[in-house]
């Protein structure tokens, strides 16, 4: 059963993401936050950066969930279910993997080949101990092929933008 905590440590707890809502007895859903925000900080710190930036979306949903829910009235507070922020089964993530696999597969394929670039260009970068090259064209080269990960994603992220734009749109005309 979850009962409604003292109001200084759920703002201690609250600071790390999923722990407010543990102290709070909603096990589930304090565990899937943890799971999607140090799981971000686990890939972004190995395979692809940009992630980092969803860190700061993810901490103040979890900090003003838990305050939220700390604030509820009590009959709703008590009446409120512990589930999974997603539905974390098997079949499920399947049969939305399925319904998104065009956005999914361009997402993936991006993280492939932005972590392939990185390698790449180390490689190419310690080519240039043992062939040098001026050092006003290594600091350009260097500048502008290590923007062009984060310019295809930022056209990327637009394309799914105005992708979403247009759906809402002919959903809304039809």
């Amino acid at each position: 059963m979850t009962n409604k905590k003292n109001k200084l440590f759920t703002f201690f707890f609250s600071l790390i993401p999923g722990a407010g809502e543990m102290y709070l007895g909603f096990y589930k859903m304090g565990a899937s936050v943890m799971i999607l925000f140090f799981g971000d900080v686990a890939l972004a710190s190995s395979l692809f950066p940009p992630l980092l930036y969803l860190l700061p979306v993810m901490w103040f949903f979890s900090f003003f969930h838990t305050h939220n829910l700390n604030n509820m009235a009590d009959e709703e507070f008590y009446a409120l279910e512990d589930g999974y922020l997603f539905d974390m089964s098997p079949g499920q993530l399947l049969r939305a993997a399925d319904r998104h696999r065009k956005p999914l597969a361009l997402i993936l394929i991006f993280m492939g080949l932005s972590v392939l670039w990185n390698h790449v260009w180390r490689f190419f970068w310690h080519l240039s101990d043992y062939f040098p090259l001026p050092a006003f064209l290594l600091i350009f080269l260097r500048s502008w092929i290590q923007s062009i990960p984060r310019l295809a994603a930022a056209l990327l992220i637009i394309w799914i933008g105005v992708r979403l734009i247009r759906q809402k749109k002919d959903s809304l005309e039809d």
